[in-house]
């Protein structure tokens, strides 16, 4: 492989490592959500694995990148010093590939990201990048430029290429969070109303006679359903449960939250014994640890027949019905993510993928902001 050809490669391997480490950083830091393949992703962004020092290993990642590229553009600006900086960015990549193992490590033996429904594909994206400039590092290391290359051109098009990356891949982070507060609004019907509510289904709080109906399709094993369950009862149902009739139901997405369908058949039996809201609260604060035996330990101290929760917990069929209906119906609906909100309002359906969509519907919707009398800011970082 030529000298060129090499750092070009090094050059886009490093910037595209920064993308990915960039919005991970944004994606651990904010409300900003990435696709995610994986329940990896939320299981490594809870963990304290996810920052070292109070330092999200993210934004060490992208300084890690930022520097690998810099020493490739810096061979181009110094083409004198090329194998000193081939062998900087050789010994550079050689940490990063230590580093990599070891999260990589973390991820699998530690967290046991694999048995909880994959991995975190962005993260083993990043380390792919480093192991790819590593290798062309290697391979170029006796690679020694042409004498009579234009160095200037070549620098310039390889900040070029770079920019470009990094517009490309931020522009992509810029469109995923503005979906995030999109909302898309319907006139309704009493076919739609009934599968969403007027049926009887779901856990209910706040006023049974409220014009404003917010259904809420949750799982708790989703980090942004947490973050969901904090708003509505920290902030919407405290200020305004005498305006609101707050529906729950249930959005198990078992294939990256493998124990998401437990714990609503959790939350059923807890129901039945009387204490839904209760067990409901307990389940997204202990989100991170929840298992059988953390599920059993809640309804123990809530005081509920922990042998009859246990029971549901290892029996999915107890409440099989209950829960795949609010399932099958939110599908029926439209629903493809957890949280979604579902708005009702003289005659509208709003539908919001997130508690930021939530509140541009309640803050941005007229006829809403007059029942409601004010606007409302989140407390938490959502």
């Amino acid at each position: 492989m030529g000298a060129i050809v090499s750092n070009r490669l090094i050059v886009l391997f490093a910037t595209l490592g920064m993308v990915i480490s960039g919005l991970l950083w944004v994606s651990h830091s904010s409300d900003f959500a990435l696709p995610c393949t994986g329940g990896g992703c939320d299981i490594v962004a809870q963990s304290p694995y996810s920052r070292i020092l109070g330092i999200p290993v993210a934004a060490l990642g992208f300084a890690f990148f930022g520097m690998l590229g810099l020493l490739a553009l810096s061979r181009l600006q110094y083409p004198e010093q090329w194998s000193l900086y081939t062998k900087l960015i050789l010994a550079l990549s050689t940490l990063g590939l230590v580093a990599f193992a070891y999260f990589t490590y973390i991820q699998i033996a530690v967290l046991k990201v694999t048995e909880k429904g994959g991995p975190c594909w962005w993260c083993l994206g990043a380390a792919g990048m480093n192991l790819m400039a590593w290798l062309t590092a290697l391979v170029g290391l006796r690679a020694l430029p042409p004498a009579d290359k234009t160095w200037t051109r070549e620098l310039l098009q390889s900040v070029m290429l770079s920019l470009l990356v990094v517009v490309a891949g931020f522009g992509f982070g810029a469109w995923q969070s503005t979906q995030r507060t999109q909302f898309v609004a319907q006139a309704t019907d009493n076919e739609r109303l009934t599968m969403l509510y007027l049926d009887g289904q779901g856990w209910r709080k706040g006023n049974p006679d409220a014009k404003l109906v917010i259904v809420k399709f949750s799982d708790f094993q989703c980090p942004a359903c947490k973050q969901a369950y904090e708003f509505m009862e920290n902030t919407l149902m405290p200020r305004f449960g005498d305006k609101v009739l707050y529906v729950f139901r249930h959005y198990p997405l078992i294939q990256i939250h493998p124990i998401a369908w437990d714990a609503a058949s959790a939350s059923e039996e807890a129901g039945k014994q009387g204490k839904f809201w209760e067990m409901y609260a307990e389940l997204f604060k202990n989100q991170q640890g929840l298992s059988p035996n953390t599920m059993e330990q809640i309804a123990k101290r809530l005081g509920l027949d922990a042998k009859k929760v246990r029971e549901a917990v290892d029996n999915r069929d107890l409440y099989f019905n209950k829960v795949y209906r609010d399932f099958e119906e939110g599908t029926k609906l439209g629903i493809r993510s957890t949280p979604t909100f579902v708005v009702v309002y003289e005659g509208k359906m709003y539908s919001a993928p997130g508690v930021m969509a939530l509140l541009n519907v309640l803050n941005n919707t007229p006829e809403i902001q007059e029942y409601l009398g004010e606007k409302i800011a989140p407390s938490i970082s959502q």
